[in-house]
């Protein structure tokens, strides 16, 4: 199917689903966020259970990150990378970096509990709470994070 086509019908299909939910996320936030139209075009596939498609998609992200946020907490020892950037972390931040992971997992975890029950009101609720969460801290925290791990190898690389 041709790109156009497929994120034309993944948006009409959006918004039948998000009538259906009764979101109040728009595209705009979650593809903002979470590239889930970038998701269907690598696909090239939009689900007829297409919340599911999406909450998968968000899910996703949020576990990249946490893998990633693991790994400056508990390095991997023999992977320079990862213990490069895990110096970066006093024990305070690194605390930090814990909680920020609970929450995301108490998230993600919702997500699986919801392909179980298959409670549509919850999914709603997953859906907005996922864009909430990610605006309001996740994303804030992750960049400063991410700020503060760059620095660190600009800094190496001035050096070397």
């Amino acid at each position: 199917m041709e790109k156009t086509q497929l994120l034309k019908e993944f948006k009409e299909d959006f918004e039948k689903m998000k009538k259906e939910l009764k979101f109040k996320s728009n595209f705009d936030d979650l593809n903002n966020i979470f590239f889930i139209d970038d998701f269907v075009l690598k696909t090239e596939f939009v689900s007829n259970r297409l919340s599911r498609q999406i909450c998968s998609r968000i899910v996703e992200t949020y576990m990249n990150w946490n893998n990633y946020l693991h790994s400056l907490i508990i390095a991997n020892p023999q992977n320079m990378i990862n213990v490069t950037e895990s110096k970066v972390f006093n024990d305070e931040e690194r605390l930090d970096i814990r909680k920020l992971m609970t929450k995301a997992m108490a998230l993600v975890s919702t997500n699986t509990l919801i392909g179980l029950t298959k409670d549509k009101k919850a999914e709603s609720k997953f859906i907005d709470d996922s864009v909430s969460f990610w605006v309001s801290e996740f994303g804030i925290k992750v960049e400063e994070i991410m700020k503060k791990v760059n620095d660190e190898w600009k800094e190496r690389a001035e050096k070397s």
